[in-house]
């Protein structure tokens, strides 16, 4: 099977993206960062205003407004930063070869992704997980990278479908079939 496509800039933000709000490990410091910062803001402004001598119902409602606002707008100042940072890493010339046209063959023992400044040969044990959204497979061949393929790259659901199982063959553990 050979598949033909091309990776955007959008297509890397959505991986990322995916990433960042699938990962176990980024969840639970995203949730430490948000429930640290609520209660500094609570604690610090009200031990603040204490030591001031200006501690009153209304300052404390204050920072208990602030810290709901650090709780609830962490996660979209991180997603943000994801974008903004991903945006960053792109326009680096060395990682030009990120984005752009791809060509993805599906052998019987091995496949291989082509593209500009790129040819690596993966086995298919070497497919740690795979993961989805709305328009994409992500094939994770380590812990922290995979190949983004798009879905407009397959010319059918059957091909789509053939794709899914050919590259979660070796894959065990259902858990990390999505």
């Amino acid at each position: 099977m050979e598949l033909q496509y091309k990776i955007t800039k959008e297509d890397f933000i959505a991986f990322n993206l995916n990433y960042f709000t699938n990962n176990a490990i980024v969840q639970r410091s995203m949730m430490v960062t948000r429930v640290a910062t609520a209660a500094i803001c609570v604690l610090g402004g009200t031990a603040l205003m204490y030591w001031l001598k200006l501690l009153s119902p209304v300052s404390v409602a204050v920072y208990v407004a602030l810290a709901a606002l650090c709780f609830f707008g962490t996660p979209w100042y991180m997603k943000r930063k994801v974008v903004k940072n991903v945006d960053r890493i792109l326009k680096n010339p060395a990682s030009k070869s990120a984005c752009g046209d791809k060509t993805l063959l599906l052998r019987e023992e091995d496949f291989e992704l082509k593209g500009e400044n790129e040819d690596t040969v993966y086995q298919y044990a070497a497919v740690h997980r795979i993961a989805s959204d709305e328009s994409h497979y992500y094939v994770y061949v380590d812990e922290f990278s995979a190949l983004i393929i798009p879905f407009n790259a397959f010319a059918d659901e059957a091909q789509k479908r053939a794709f899914y199982e050919r590259i979660t063959a070796g894959v065990e553990d259902e858990a990390y079939k999505q």
